[in-house]
């Protein structure tokens, strides 16, 4: 699933691979390409905090 994010007028790509839990949650990861790193997450809320904006303030994995 590729997913288009605006920040500020300037558009970024984020390829995220969804994956279901037998328990009905979600895992994955996303990646922005150009970089060589996939960053896992588990569950919705976990995906949208990677997908927000990027600012100095924001926590990184």
């Amino acid at each position: 699933m590729d997913v288009d994010a605006v920040v500020d007028a300037v558009g970024e790509r984020f390829v995220v691979e969804i994956r279901p839990t037998p328990d009905g949650r979600v895992v994955g990861t996303v990646e922005r390409p150009g970089s060589a790193d996939r960053v896992p997450f588990s569950g919705w809320m976990d995906l949208l905090r990677l997908l927000e904006p990027r600012t100095p303030e924001a926590v990184t994995r």
